[in-house]
C-alpha cells in the first residue's frame, strides 16, 4: 500500500499572543495555490525502463495515472480552473510523450490516449534520475517564464520502479545510441563498472548538493510527489534516495538531500501493487485540501457497522468522492444512505455503473479486485442527503479477520474562503490595516451567508513573506464573526512580495441514528493562497516581485525586464550581492545590474508603467536553474535619503552549449597540420559542404495564434493533421544551396568564419521570425535561421502587424509517427517563448528591422563574446545588433537603458559591470 510523507512540524507562537498556524508543507502550498485560482501545471514523469516489464506487467501505472487525470479534469471542469498537464518519460534520458495541454472534460480523451501509450514505453536502458529531474526542471521553468508577472502553481508527479542506476556502454554502437557520458560528468565515459559507479555517485551529489537539482525545483516552488513501485525483487531500501529527493530526507536511512528540507518540500508514496498506486495518485488528485483518510476492518460473512467507513454530509457538501481499497481479494462492497437504504456494489472491474441512492446520483467503478472508486452528488429532488453515510467491505468467506480496509474520502464542501474587499484595499508595508473583510463563496463565486450553514465553520488567515515572517489576521474565527472587520499589523514587514493564506475548516452538522447523536464530519481545511505585493508609501515607485530571465541556451548572460509603476528612482548597489537559493554547480558567481544605476547619485529615474532592463550574469554556462533575490533600492525623485530596499526574486534557466565538436575538430586540424593552411582552403572546404542535405523533405506553412502561453490552430490546441506535410520540397540528391518550402525561401550560408558549421537563412518578406534550433536568428535578431539539416525543424514567422503568425514545419520524408509527435510537442512547448521574445524584440507593428526604441535595440561590441536570439552564437558572422528583453547578452555588450518617456531614456548605452560574489540564503523554499 502507499505511504504518504511525514506530517509537518507544529506551529509556533505568533503576533499578539495568537497562534500562527502549523508550518505548512510544499504540498499544502500547492493545493492552496490551486484553490486560489492560480494557473496550474502538473507534469507526469513516468519511468520507461525495461524493468517495468517484470515489475508492472499489468500496467498499474497506466491505470493509476488515468485515474489521476480523470479526477483533475473533473475538478478543472467543475471549478473552471486553469489546469494544464504534460506527460514525459525517462530512462537513460528524458523525453516528452504529450505536450502541455489544458485539462478539462473536453481535452481528457486526448490526455488519456497519451497515458495509454505508456504501455509501450518499457524499453529504456537505465534509470537516470538526474536527466529526469533536469528535463522536468527545464520544462516547468519554461511554463512559468511564459507567464510573466503571474504566480504559477506547479507540481511534478514522478513515478519509478527502480533506484538510480547507469549501464555500461560496451560498444561504440552503445555510446552512439545512448551517449558515452552524462551532462553532469561530460569527461567520464561509462565504459566500465567503475565508471558507472562513479557516475551514480556524481549524479547523487549533483542532485542533492546545496543548491543542486533538488533545491532548484524546491526554490522554484515546484512541489514533487514521488511514487515508488516496490514490486518484484525491489525492496523499500531501494527507494531511500528517491524519498530523500522528494521530501528532503529518507525514513529508511535518515539521509538528507539538499538544504531546503524543513518543512517537507514534497510527498513520497511507496506502493507494492496497483491498489497502493491508486491510493498514491488519489492523494495527489485532491486540490484545495487533502483527503480524509480512514482505516477500518473488514466485515466477516455479512455486512456490519463496526467496520464501516463513516462520513456525515449536509447541504454544504454537495459532492463526495471515495477511493476505497482492502488487503484481500474477493470482497463485496455496499453503501448505506442516511435513510437506511443499502446499495450493493457488484464487481465489474473497469466498468462504471450508476445507481440511485435516495434519489441522489451514485457512480462507482471497481478499478481492481480490491479497489473501488465511488462518486456521490446531491440531486435537488432527492429523498435525503444530509446525514450519515456508510461504506463497508464484506468477506463472504469469513477468512479475513484482522485484515484492514482503507478509504480516501474527498468531500467537496462547495465553499471556499474569500477576501471580500480585496479590490479596494492597498497594503502598505510598515502600516496597520484595520478593515480586512472575509466571507464565504460558493462554487460559482457567489457569496454565501455563513449563518445559513447547519454545521460549524472556522476561518484562519495569516500573511507571510518569502523570508518566513508571519502575521495572523484571523485565528479560527467562527461563522458568527466572519462579517466583522479584521486587523493586520504590517509594521515589521518589508516592501515586496508576500502571501495571504486563508484556511476554512468546516464540520458538517451532527445527525441522529437510532436515537444516538453522530457527530458531523470535520472536513480537511479548504485553503486559498492569494499573492500580495506590499507596497511602499505613495511617492515611491512600486516594483514587480519577480524577474524571469527565461532560458539561456549556452549563454551565461541575459537581459530581463523589471516592471515598475509609479515615479521615482531605483538602483542596485554593487555592495548588495544577490542571495542565491539554488544554482548550477559551475555557474559560478551570479550578479545582477541596472547598468550604471549603482548609487543614489547615478540612480535610474522611472515613470509609471516602465519596463526596465536588468542584466543577469554568471561566470559560466551550465545546466540548471538559478533562483535568487536581489535588493533593489527605491526612493522618491530627489529624495535619496528616504531610500527603501525592495527584495525582488529572479530566476534563469541555464543550458550548456549543445555541441562544440565542430570548433574542437577544426582546432585539432589546425594544430596538427600547422598554421600554414591557407584560409582560402578552409573557406572553400566549408563552402563545399554548406548545403541543405539531399534527404526527402516535406513542408507545411500553418497559420497560428498564441494566447495565454498556448499555441492555437483554428481556435483549438495546435496539432499536426494527417493532411499536413504532403508538400515535397525539391532537393538535389547531392544537397541544395537554396530551396523554396511552402513559399518560404531557405538559403544555405557559410558565414565569415573558416571554421564551424554553415547555416540556413530563412527569407520571408514582410515578416520577422525565429528558428527552432540554436541560434534562432541572424545578426538583427529578427530574421530566422536554421542549421543546414533543416529536417524536423520549424520556424516561427510573425507578420508585420504583430497579430498574425505562421509556423513553417519542415519534416523528414521518412519521419515516423513518434518523430512527428515530437516535432508537434516541440512547437507546443517552445514556440510561446519565442513568440514573447519576438514581441519584445519588435514591439512596434510594422517593424522589419531592429529599432532604437527601448527594449528592442542595442549595439554589439566587436571582438567580445556575443549572443543571438535565445543563446550564444557559434559563428562570429552572426553578431547581434540587439538583445531582446528576456534574451541574452555577452560580457561587455551594451543594452538600452530606461524608457523613452523618462529622463534616463536619452542615454545611449550602458556597460555591464563586472560580476560580484553572490550570497547564500536559505530562503526560496515554499515555507522557509
Amino acid at each position: 500500500m502507499a505511504g504518504p510523507a511525514a506530517a509537518a512540524p507544529e506551529g509556533k507562537a505568533g503576533v499578539a499572543g495568537r497562534t500562527v498556524p502549523a508550518v505548512v508543507t510544499a504540498a499544502d502550498d500547492f493545493r492552496a495555490c490551486v484553490g486560489g485560482g492560480g494557473p496550474t501545471d502538473i507534469l507526469l514523469l513516468v519511468d520507461e525502463s525495461s524493468s517495468l516489464q517484470g515489475s508492472d506487467p499489468e500496467n498499474a501505472r497506466v491505470t493509476s495515472a488515468d485515474y489521476l487525470v480523470t479526477q483533475l479534469a473533473q475538478f478543472a471542469t467543475r471549478s473552471a480552473a486553469d489546469v494544464n498537464v504534460g506527460l514525459a518519460v525517462f530512462a537513460q534520458g528524458y523525453s516528452q510523450v504529450q505536450p502541455w495541454r489544458p485539462l478539462n472534460n473536453s481535452t481528457l480523451p486526448q490526455v488519456k490516449t497519451s497515458i495509454e501509450s505508456l504501455r509501450d514505453h518499457v524499453h529504456g536502458m537505465e534509470t537516470d534520475y538526474w536527466s529526469a529531474l533536469d528535463g522536468a526542471r527545464a520544462d516547468l521553468a519554461a511554463r512559468s517564464a511564459a507567464r510573466p508577472g503571474v504566480t504559477s502553481c506547479q507540481a511534478l508527479v514522478w513515478f519509478t520502479d527502480g533506484a538510480l542506476n547507469y549501464t555500461v556502454r560496451g560498444s561504440d554502437e552503445d555510446k552512439t545510441a545512448f551517449g558515452a557520458a552524462k551532462p553532469f560528468a561530460p569527461q567520464l565515459e561509462l565504459t566500465s563498472e567503475a565508471a558507472v559507479d562513479e557516475a551514480r555517485g556524481l549524479a547523487m551529489s549533483s542532485i542533492c548538493r546545496d543548491g543542486g537539482l533538488a533545491d532548484q525545483l524546491r526554490s522554484s516552488r515546484v512541489t514533487v510527489f514521488g511514487i515508488g513501485l516496490s514490486a518484484g525483487n525491489a525492496a523499500p531500501a531501494d527507494y531511500a534516495f528517491l524519498e530523500s529527493v522528494t521530501t528532503g530526507k529518507s525514513s529508511t536511512d535518515s539521509a538528507t538531500c539538499g538544504k531546503f528540507i524543513t518543512p517537507s518540500p514534497g510527498e513520497f508514496y511507496l506502493a507494492s501493487d496497483i491498489d497502493g498506486l491508486l491510493l498514491a495518485f488519489d492523494g495527489i488528485s485532491s486540490t484545495g485540501s487533502s483527503p480524509i483518510v480512514q482505516e477500518q476492518g473488514i466485515c466477516q460473512v455479512t455486512r456490519c457497522i463496526d467496520s464501516a467507513h463513516r462520513f456525515v454530509l449536509d447541504q454544504s457538501t454537495p459532492e463526495v468522492r471515495l477511493l476505497a481499497t482492502a488487503d484481500v481479494l474477493g470482497l463485496a462492497a455496499s453503501i448505506m444512505s442516511p435513510s437506511g437504504q443499502v446499495l450493493e456494489l457488484p464487481k465489474l472491474i473497469g466498468t462504471e455503473s450508476s445507481l440511485s441512492a435516495d434519489g441522489n446520483a451514485l457512480k462507482y467503478t471497481w478499478l481492481s479486485d480490491k479497489s473501488l472508486a465511488i462518486s456521490l452528488a446531491v440531486s435537488p429532488d432527492a429523498k435525503s442527503w444530509s446525514g450519515l453515510w456508510q461504506l463497508a467491505f464484506t468477506d463472504p468467506s469469513g477468512q479475513s479477520s484482522g485484515k484492514r480496509s482503507r478509504t480516501n474520502i474527498h468531500i467537496t464542501g462547495g465553499l471556499k474562503p474569500a477576501w471580500t474587499n480585496q479590490s479596494g484595499t492597498k497594503l502598505h508595508a510598515g502600516e496597520n490595516v484595520t478593515d480586512l473583510m472575509f466571507g464565504l463563496e460558493g462554487p460559482n463565486g457567489a457569496a454565501v451567508d455563513p449563518a445559513s450553514l447547519l454545521g460549524d465553520a472556522k476561518l484562519t488567515a495569516f500573511v507571510q513573506d518569502p523570508q518566513g515572517k508571519k502575521a495572523v489576521v484571523a485565528d479560527a474565527i467562527g461563522k458568527s464573526e466572519l462579517a466583522k472587520p479584521q486587523a493586520l499589523d504590517l509594521s515589521d514587514f518589508p516592501v515586496g512580495a508576500a502571501e495571504l493564506r486563508l484556511e476554512l475548516s468546516i464540520t458538517t452538522a451532527s445527525t441522529t441514528v437510532n436515537g444516538s447523536v453522530v457527530p458531523g464530519t470535520q472536513l480537511a481545511p479548504s485553503a486559498v493562497s492569494i499573492p500580495l505585493s506590499l507596497i511602499p508609501p505613495a511617492e515611491f515607485p512600486v516594483l514587480a516581485p519577480k524577474i524571469d530571465f527565461g532560458k539561456l541556451d549556452g549563454d551565461s548572460q541575459a537581459v530581463g525586464s523589471l516592471q515598475v509603476s509609479g515615479q521615482g528612482c531605483i538602483w542596485i548597489s554593487p555592495d548588495d550581492q544577490p542571495e542565491i537559493a539554488a544554482s548550477p554547480e559551475h555557474a559560478g558567481t551570479i550578479s545582477l545590474a541596472l547598468g550604471s544605476a549603482t548609487s543614489p547619485q547615478t540612480c535610474l529615474h522611472v515613470n509609471d508603467n516602465s519596463s526596465i532592463p536588468v542584466t543577469f550574469k554568471a561566470d559560466g554556462a551550465d545546466n540548471g536553474s538559478v533562483v535568487g533575490r536581489v535588493k533593489v533600492m527605491t526612493a522618491p525623485d530627489d529624495e535619496p535619503d528616504r531610500a527603501l530596499p525592495v527584495s525582488v526574486e529572479f530566476t534563469a534557466s541555464m543550458a550548456k552549449p549543445l555541441n562544440s565538436t565542430n570548433f574542437v575538430l577544426a582546432l585539432v586540424i589546425a594544430l596538427v597540420l600547422g598554421p600554414g593552411i591557407p584560409l582560402l582552403l578552409l573557406y572553400g572546404a566549408k563552402w563545399l559542404v554548406s548545403r541543405i542535405p539531399g534527404r526527402a523533405l516535406s513542408s507545411e506553412l500553418i497559420p497560428i495564434t498564441v494566447q495565454d502561453g498556448q499555441v492555437l490552430r483554428d481556435g483549438g490546441t495546435f496539432a499536426l493533421r494527417p493532411t499536413d506535410l504532403t508538400n515535397l520540397v525539391p532537393l538535389s540528391p547531392k544537397g541544395s544551396r537554396s530551396v523554396v518550402a511552402s513559399g518560404i525561401e531557405l538559403e544555405a550560408r557559410t558565414g565569415w568564419s573558416p571554421v564551424g558549421a554553415g547555416f540556413v537563412s530563412v527569407a520571408a518578406a514582410g515578416r520577422i521570425g525565429a528558428g527552432s534550433a540554436h541560434p534562432a536568428t541572424d545578426r538583427t535578431g529578427l530574421k530566422p535561421r536554421l542549421p543546414l539539416a533543416v529536417h524536423n525543424k520549424w520556424v516561427l514567422l510573425r507578420d508585420a502587424d504583430g497579430i498574425q503568425a505562421h509556423v513553417l514545419v519542415l519534416a523528414s520524408g521518412d519521419s515516423t509517427l513518434s518523430e512527428t509527435a515530437r516535432l508537434e510537442d516541440d512547437i507546443l512547448n517552445r514556440l510561446p517563448g519565442l513568440w514573447e521574445r519576438l514581441l519584445q524584440a519588435s514591439p512596434v507593428p510594422g517593424l522589419g528591422s531592429a529599432s532604437p526604441t527601448f527594449g528592442s535595440a542595442a549595439q554589439a561590441v566587436p571582438g567580445q563574446p556575443f549572443s543571438g536570439f535565445g543563446g550564444a552564437v557559434a559563428d562570429p558572422d552572426e553578431i547581434p545588433v540587439f538583445v531582446p528583453a528576456g534574451g541574452s547578452a555577452g560580457p561587455g555588450d551594451t543594452v538600452p537603458r530606461g524608457n523613452p518617456s523618462t529622463s534616463a531614456g536619452s542615454e545611449q548605452q550602458r556597460q555591464v559591470p563586472p560580476p560580484e560574489q553572490g550570497g547564500m540564503s536559505p530562503w526560496g523554499t515554499p515555507r522557509p
